[in-house]
């Protein structure tokens, strides 16, 4: 790995002059073309990460006795783009895609036996959704961050449209405050249901969003937000068995440079800085020039990332699908 500011004199007579938002804004395009080419290390991530159990009986403290009370449910953290792979108590288990219910031949909505998870997609802006219909506060980390706005859309529990007035002006989603120190909904704040997205100015510290109960002290936490997040979003994925932790092996989610001091998960200098050259050239409209330089920033890329792969073996996997799962299975489906 290499600074920004390694590159910063040379890439600047690429570029040419520009301000320091553009400059950084073409090396994350750079980044992200030359990483979308290949399965490269920097890249790659895994995690350790505890589950859940099922919110209903959370809330309750007793059995819902729904037929998907075994199931986890688990938001991952945002610098997870894709999951390749996930152990399950340690254990391998096969993964499936989000319209996996809908297979004629697959279980639907119902528990299968072996040990499987699902992706559910990247496109949640809370860690766990809402249970019943509840007021939300945020919970500021400085003072400097006092009426940021901080936006929650979705609907309310009679189910209309969550709108605020701003200026005589009717505009989509909920304003929860934003006062350091102090938690506490609106006199007319609604009730949420559902939560569909979530906006956030840039701020100094963290925010924290939860809803409060009736008492005014405890609540849920529904997300915590770092500083440069302004539309959170989260990838999920559901297990599909009771489990007290998960190892997940995921794809990191794309740079995006705010200083020359943040670190170029590329190997090669000299790539990056070709990248940089035919992301000019489609500025300029010069696709063919372009296309050259992206083709060898790439093989220089993969050249260096092949120089540092260790010399093991990755074996096909062979899932045999046709036996009979009823008799591995080790509890009955419900």
């Amino acid at each position: 790995m290499f600074l920004i500011n390694d590159i910063v004199e040379e890439g600047r007579k690429i570029v040419g002059a520009c301000s320091e938002q553009k400059f950084l804004a073409w090396c994350s395009d750079v980044v992200t073309m030359i990483a979308n080419k290949g399965d490269f290390e920097a890249f790659k991530g895994y995690l350790d990460i505890c589950t859940a159990g099922c919110p209903s009986c959370e809330s309750t403290g007793t059995s819902c006795n729904r037929h998907d009370c075994g199931r986890r449910c688990v938001a991952l953290p945002r610098e997870v783009e894709t999951v390749i792979g996930v152990n399950i108590d340690g254990i391998p288990s096969l993964g499936f895609g989000q319209l996996f219910n809908f297979h004629l031949n697959g279980p639907g909505d119902r528990m299968s036996c072996d040990r499987s998870w699902q992706d559910l997609g990247q496109f949640y802006s809370t860690y766990r959704d809402l249970i019943t219909p509840s007021k939300l506060v945020a919970y500021l980390q400085t003072a400097e961050d006092n009426g940021k706005q901080f936006i929650v859309y979705g609907y309310d529990s009679a189910g209309n449209k969550l709108r605020r007035e701003v200026s005589g002006q009717w505009l989509d989603g909920y304003a929860v405050p934003t006062i350091y120190g102090v938690a506490l909904p609106d006199a007319e704040a609604p009730l949420i249901a559902r939560i569909t997205a979530v906006f956030k100015d840039e701020s100094v510290g963290t925010f924290r969003l939860s809803t409060i109960d009736d008492s005014g002290i405890t609540g849920v936490t529904l997300g915590i937000y770092e500083p440069d997040e302004r539309l959170p979003q989260f990838r999920r994925i559901r297990v599909n068995r009771p489990c007290s932790w998960l190892r997940i092996a995921y794809r990191k989610s794309s740079m995006i440079f705010r200083s020359r001091w943040d670190h170029v998960p590329l190997k090669s200098r000299l790539g990056f800085l070709l990248g940089l050259q035919a992301r000019k050239n489609y500025s300029d409209l010069d696709l063919a020039g372009a296309h050259g330089f992206e083709a060898d920033a790439t093989r220089l890329e993969l050249e260096a990332q092949q120089q540092a792969e260790a010399p093991t073996l990755s074996p096909v996997q062979v899932v045999d699908r046709a036996q009979n799962l009823r008799e591995k299975c080790d509890y009955d489906i419900v």
